[in-house]
């Protein structure tokens, strides 16, 4: 049978069906539920990776094509609930799906965080009640460029998924960096936090459906993109 290259399962072998991501869940049974994001980026990442040009899903690929770097990127590595490491070991950004591809004159590595209606998480006001996490903030700041003080109403997870997507191009000595939202709702939602997010960080152009502007971070271009599965779906891509 075609084995899914890309994707080592939780024992190292390819994957070739979507449950085989189950086991790799957090919460197996509570995510695990048709219509939930989990459910649908294994169903369109894995059948993707077997199916599709380059081993993306053809949403994923239309997005990422209206970047000049990015157009043909091809997946070589790819994995399910990747933990990334922050500005420590504990507490990792765990990506629903970290994409390592192949682009025309160098490496990008894409960051992609499923949803499916869900939220972007707590507000950093209600996130930020530690020491710790203070700490943490105060990292990631300072990765983006932004005073701490300017957060409070901005969504964590869309600090933390984007840093990961910066710091695993630097892993991977890649020249470029996504972060991307793959959302498998029927109507888009949240999207004032994430370009809220966007402008806070001195990105421009990020909207739904698109890829923003560049932005040199911590030496790695990194752009934020929105697949929409639905509207992509329309345009037959």
């Amino acid at each position: 049978p075609k084995m899914a290259r890309n994707f080592p399962s939780l024992y190292g072998a390819p994957l070739t069906a979507p449950l085989q991501v189950k086991p790799l869940l957090r919460d197996p049974e509570l995510h695990w539920k048709r219509g939930r994001s989990a459910y649908q980026s294994a169903e369109s990442w894995v059948k993707g990776s077997l199916r599709e040009q380059g081993g993306l899903p053809r949403a994923v690929r239309y997005t990422l094509d209206q970047a000049e770097e990015w157009v043909g990127a091809e997946m070589v590595a790819g994995f399910f609930e990747h933990a990334t490491p922050l500005d420590t070991l504990k507490g990792p950004s765990s990506n629903d799906v970290l994409a390592v591809c192949r682009l025309p004159d160098s490496l990008g590595v894409m960051a992609v965080e499923a949803k499916a209606g869900e939220t972007f998480g707590d507000l950093v006001s209600v996130w930020n009640t530690s020491p710790g996490r203070a700490s943490r903030l105060g990292w990631a700041c300072s990765l983006f460029g932004i005073e701490p003080s300017a957060c409070n109403n901005l969504r964590w997870q869309l600090f933390h998924r984007t840093a990961s997507a910066v710091i695993e191009a630097k892993r991977f000595h890649a020249r470029h960096a996504v972060m991307m939202v793959h959302d498998f709702s029927k109507t888009p939602s949240w999207v004032a936090d994430y370009c809220a997010f966007a402008n806070a960080i001195g990105i421009t152009g990020a909207e739904v459906g698109g890829m923003s502007e560049p932005k040199l971070v911590d030496g790695v271009s990194l752009r934020l993109g929105w697949t929409h599965e639905a509207a992509a779906d329309q345009l037959q891509v």
